[in-house]
């Protein structure tokens, strides 16, 4: 209990105030741990060129977008974080005390948020994405822009065995680059029967997928979203953790978003190494590597 009085006293204090010129808001994800990590210290503090994968994520966030407000959820090393950030302008701290999954994360950064008009964007990015950069950020803002929807997700293409491609799996309609119509993660499909198709309803019309087909399936969520924020808002309350990890999946708001006829964009970065995250030393090795190269440029 005092170490949550102490984590809400410092977030007050490291707390600073909006731009009320703005309408665009970053929520960035930094609440867990890691623990295939096998590290003390937390995962958002692992450091890409020698800085903390999370601020790296908020420096893009912040470069990408003039004057944008940020959110950061913290939770496991939640002092750890805070201190290593410090006081940032235009940005707030939220703490998810449980781990109850992204969808819980999301949720617990929009109870700061107040008198947001529906237009606004909300952007949300894992805090482990440590090669995320500026140019990627205002490419993906110009995507969301010009498609004129109410959601869009950011999609990586998995270069390496299926079977270790641990991301959740984008399923689109069952024609050249359709329309998204639900995430899902990859627990999930393990759980599926080996020898019935998955059966998923889009727009009154149903679509199978084998076991195999999804596994095999290199399009994979890079856990980056932009929603507008009256769409979001409304539809943030309705998830549910029915589902094998029991956690509150932000990716079910595709089909949410899709159920309610609301429109659902998917977009890829020109550099398919920005979306990397890390559960793993050998996984951050490789972004180091790939940081030295780009900065050896």
């Amino acid at each position: 209990m005092n170490n949550k009085i102490n984590i809400l006293k410092q977030i007050n204090e490291f707390s600073s105030e909006f731009n009320s010129e703005t309408n665009e808001y970053a929520i960035i994800l930094a609440a867990g741990h890691g623990k295939r990590l096998n590290s003390e210290k937390s995962k958002m503090l692992h450091t890409i060129g020698g800085i903390p994968t999370v601020e790296r994520v908020l420096s893009a966030c912040t470069e990408g977008v003039e004057g944008i407000n940020t959110i950061i959820v913290v939770g496991i090393k939640a002092d750890d974080v805070i201190n290593s950030l410090g006081k940032r302008i235009n940005n707030v701290y939220a703490y998810q005390e449980v781990q109850d999954g992204t969808g819980h994360a999301v949720q617990i950064a929009m109870e700061g948020l107040e008198n947001i008009p529906d237009d606004a964007i909300v952007y949300i990015l894992p805090g482990d994405m440590g090669l995320i950069d500026a140019e990627s950020i205002k490419q993906f803002r110009e995507e969301f822009i010009k498609s004129n929807a109410d959601m869009i997700v950011l999609i990586g293409l998995f270069e390496g065995k299926p079977e270790e491609n641990y991301y959740g799996r984008i399923i689109r309609v069952k024609e050249e680059k359709g329309n998204v119509i639900r995430i899902m993660e990859h627990k999930d499909i393990l759980a599926l029967p080996d020898t019935e198709p998955y059966n998923v309803i889009y727009k009154e019309k149903e679509f199978s997928f084998t076991k195999e087909e999804l596994i095999n399936n290199i399009e994979y969520n890079s856990g980056v979203f932009a929603f507008r924020y009256g769409k979001l808002a409304e539809m943030i309350g309705e998830l549910k953790s029915d589902n094998v990890q029991k956690e509150i999946y932000l990716t079910d708001l595709i089909s949410l978003f899709n159920k309610n006829g609301y429109a659902v964009a998917a977009t890829s970065p020109d550099k398919n190494y920005v979306v990397m995250g890390f559960n793993t030393q050998e996984v951050l090795a490789e972004m180091n590597e790939i940081a030295r190269k780009i900065y050896e440029k």
